[in-house]
This record gives C-alpha cells, structure tokens and sequence, in this order.
C-alpha cells in the first residue's frame, strides 16, 4: 500500500533536470503524463491538440475522409469528376463546396466558439478583426508586396505538370460565369487555411502569457511563453500539412508560412492574407483551366 502511494506521489511533480539525468520508465510515464495533462489544462496544450485533432477531421489536404466513410457517395475534392453522384442539386463541384465549407466549419468555427466560450477572449485577438488603426497602410502594402512577390511563382506553377494536374480541384467549366461562381464558394477554404495556421495558432500561441498560466505549470519567466518561435510552428505545421502535394507548392509553403505569418502577426489580422492566398489561387486556377486564355 506505502509503495502503490509512493508512485501516485511521484506523478505531482513534473521531472526535473536530475530526474532526467537518471531516468526509469516511471519518467518516460511522468513525461507522457504531464504532456497529456498540458492539453487539458494549459492554453498552449489546448491551442496545439484542438488545431491539430480539428485537422485530422478535416483529413488529408482537406479531403474529408472520414466523411467518406459513412456517406459512400461523397468521393471528395477532385475525385471522380464526371461520374460521381450528384449531392447538391445545381452545383457541379458539390464534393469540393463540401470539403471547403466543411473545413470552414471544422477549422473556423469550431476553434471561434473555444476563443469566445472556453477562453474568454475578443476573436481579434486571434487576427479575425480588421488591421487597428495606424496599421491599415502597413497592410495595404504587405497585401499587394506579397502579390507582387509571390505573382511569378503562381505563374510558374502553372506550367509544373503537377499543379496542372491538381488545380483547380473542380473543371471544365462550361463558361466564365460558372468559373467565376466557384472561385466565390472557394474562398472559404483560404479563410479556413490561414485562420488555423495564421490566427488561431500564430496569435493564440504567441499571446499566451506566463501569467495566463496556473501557477508553476510549464514555461520560463518573461511575457511571452512561445514569443516568436510561434511564427515557426505555424509554419512547420502548414508545411506538414502541404506534404504530398507537387514540389512547387510544397516548398512555397517555407516562404508563404514564413512571410504570411509575419505580416499577419504585425498588421494583427489575416484578412489581407487570405485575400491574396485567394487570388492567387483564383489566377493559377484561371490559367489551368484555360479561362484565363492571355496568360498561356
């Protein structure tokens, strides 16, 4: 009985430095323990493991797998075009609306209810509000240096044989109206992927305070708990997710992950980076699929 308390007692305290010089397999426990605990009752625990489970469910780029598994006529984003069932009436490209829409609600919606009813929190302070006053002209030029920056490599995607392949994720399209339609139900799916990149990880990580902490749980003195090592784990997490797509893209992610987050963390919003994710995209769309004839 003294002994079975003994070990109950060992899991109240985190492994110090000279537990971990002489470790047993009760510290490989205490260190799963106290990690597990962390998602639970610590707020960066509970940024990382509710943005990573919501990505899960959204599935692999996106594509919704487990959806597959209990509704056999969804086939998912670009599978199948032609022959798959009609699942909404009137649109065509009804796997990809529910995809995009579907990771709106998983990676969007669902982390703005924890902010508002779990943390407590304003949505801006995630980057959801516009860019506050005395930053708006900073914003306006990161929006349109960015475009300007990233232009030719959207350009020079077009002509990789696998991003050809790959996007637009819906087509032929039977005229511009209906290539313009698209794009417009296509925008949820930028709003979804920067929000859990570039707003709920990026702004709620670094914001987290020593202070917002319990007592002696985790971290070192100062104000910020992760500071700007957020930036990088946003954008090692975009990139992990952007694995398997063609080479272009995924290596474009170290840039898009690096200098999105940065103008976002600045401007305090990731409006003006969702806009230019998704124009981009509307014109690597638009040339792919041959609606934007002068750029061929």
């Amino acid at each position: 009985m003294e002994n079975n308390t003994k070990k109950v007692s060992q899991f109240k305290t985190e492994p110090d430095e000279i537990e971990l010089s002489h470790p047993d397999f009760i510290t490989v426990l205490k260190v799963i323990w106290f990690t597990v605990k962390g998602f639970f009752k610590e707020r960066p625990g509970q940024i990382i493991m509710s943005a990573f489970t919501l990505l899960i469910l959204w599935g692999f780029h996106g594509e919704l797998e487990l959806l597959k598994k209990v509704w056999s006529d969804y086939k998912g984003p670009g599978y199948d075009i032609g022959n798959r069932p009609q699942l909404i009436a009137g649109i065509p490209w009804d796997n990809e609306l529910i995809s995009f829409w579907g990771g709106a609600f998983l990676v969007v919606v669902v982390p703005m209810l924890i902010i508002k009813l779990g943390f407590k929190e304003p949505l801006s302070n995630y980057g959801l509000g516009l860019p506050p006053k005395g930053r708006k002209s900073l914003a306006i030029m990161g929006f349109l240096l960015l475009m300007v920056i990233s232009l030719p490599a959207f350009y020079f995607a077009t002509k990789d044989p696998g991003m050809h392949a790959l996007y637009p994720f819906y087509r032929p399209f039977n005229n511009t109206s209906q290539f313009i339609w698209y794009e417009l139900t296509y925008l949820p799916f930028f709003i979804a992927i920067e929000f859990i990149f570039r707003g709920y990880l990026l702004f709620g990580l670094a914001g987290v305070r020593d202070d917002s902490l319990p007592p002696g749980e985790g971290g070192f003195p100062g104000v910020f708990y992760f500071s700007r090592y957020a930036l990088l784990i946003q954008m090692l997490s975009y990139t992990a997710w952007h694995l398997g797509k063609p080479l272009p893209e995924l290596f474009g992610t170290l840039f898009w992950g690096l200098a999105a987050g940065a103008l976002a963390y600045v401007i305090r919003s990731i409006w003006p980076i969702i806009l230019a994710h998704w124009l981009l995209n509307v014109l690597l769309d638009g040339v792919n699929s041959g609606v934007f004839h002068f750029f061929q």
